[in-house]
């Protein structure tokens, strides 16, 4: 009986607790189609800073300023985007899905541009 009584206090606190993690949506998202631009945008940014170490000006060219001036987004809005887009899987899945393949995209046309050029 004392198992039984842990087990249903501990459900009990449990289910509540579960539904804090969920975060509502913020009054100020960001679309889905721009999410899928900033973060297409980060991810080149990111392999430039990669290729290019200390060629790049992370900071002050290509880095967040870039970001939030091109979008006209702030800092505390992108933050509570990404948040709430984490939170709800089934949101967020399908922005990295479309992320994927516009970069596969980019990749071909680069391939393709370079193979015409070695002609």
């Amino acid at each position: 009986m004392r198992k039984y009584l842990v087990l249903l206090c501990f459900v009990i606190l449990a289910i509540p607790a579960c539904s804090l993690g969920f975060s509502e949506k913020p009054k100020d998202l960001i679309k889905e189609d721009t999410m899928v631009a900033i973060q297409m945008d980060l991810s080149l940014i990111e392999v430039l800073q990669k290729r290019y170490p200390g060629e790049v000006i992370a900071d002050s060219i290509l880095g967040m300023p870039y970001i939030y001036a091109k979008y006209s987004v702030d800092s505390l809005q992108l933050a509570a985007s990404e948040t709430y887009y984490a939170k709800n899987p089934k949101k967020y899945v399908p922005i990295f899905k479309t992320i994927q393949l516009e970069l596969d995209r980019l990749n071909d046309s680069i391939n393709e541009s370079m193979r015409i050029k070695e002609e």
